[in-house]
């Protein structure tokens, strides 16, 4: 370290005068260097999101809908509330469930939190307000609504014609489920991963890649 020619008194980095006597210093005083500037690190690195898949949907989708039976069903069974009262209940639930969480978690329900995915709008990747988010919850809700009017009714020791009943009965339940199984199997062949609520809304489903 140098050392004021005047008075014997250390000199420190970036120092023009002297702490003590006052005089100039026995060096030229230099600025700081600034710090390097790396562009590359500041900007976000394309590629690191990607559309949610399929499976990984499905399981989000499995998982909520674990949660959202137990919600409903248990308050059912203690109400031992019949068919119809059960379905308006689970319509209800189904509908805030997905419009809330979308909305007010992060783009995430419960199911897509844990396996990572979140829910964004289509254009410009940003978050689902609430007047989107029940858009989509809303069509999801109403084409599960159209597979959840007819009671399948059961036999315990059915008969030849009440066996061909039910079979009947099965075709007539599927034929109304199809809207239903359309819009969640959508998202298995579409380019955009999207089922039909999320285009009707204009939302996707994205997931981050892991690093390497």
């Amino acid at each position: 370290m140098p050392y004021c020619s005047n008075c014997g008194t250390q000199e420190m980095v970036a120092q023009q005068f002297c702490s003590t006597c006052g005089a100039a210093t026995s060096r030229p005083f230099a600025e700081p260097a600034p710090l390097p500037y790396f562009a590359a690190d500041s900007a976000p690195q394309p590629g690191l999101v990607d559309l949610a898949g399929f499976w990984w949907r499905a399981l989000s989708f499995i998982v909520d809908s674990l949660i959202v039976g137990a919600v409903t069903e248990l308050p059912a069974h203690v109400m031992s509330a019949s068919f119809y009262p059960t379905v308006a209940l689970s319509l209800i639930v189904i509908f805030f469930y997905w419009a809330l969480f979308i909305t007010y978690w992060n783009g995430q329900t419960l199911g897509m939190r844990l396996v990572n995915i979140r829910c964004v709008t289509k254009d410009g990747r940003g978050p689902v307000n609430l007047q989107r988010s029940m858009v989509r919850s809303a069509t999801y809700s109403f084409l599960l609504l159209i597979g959840s009017l007819y009671h399948f009714q059961t036999y315990k020791n059915p008969t030849a014609q009440q066996t061909t009943h039910a079979a009947h009965q099965a075709l007539i339940l599927f034929a109304l489920l199809v809207p239903h199984l359309l819009d969640l199997l959508w998202a298995a062949w579409d380019k955009d991963n999207q089922t039909l609520h999320d285009k009707v809304a204009q939302t996707v489903a994205i997931r981050p890649r892991k690093l390497m």
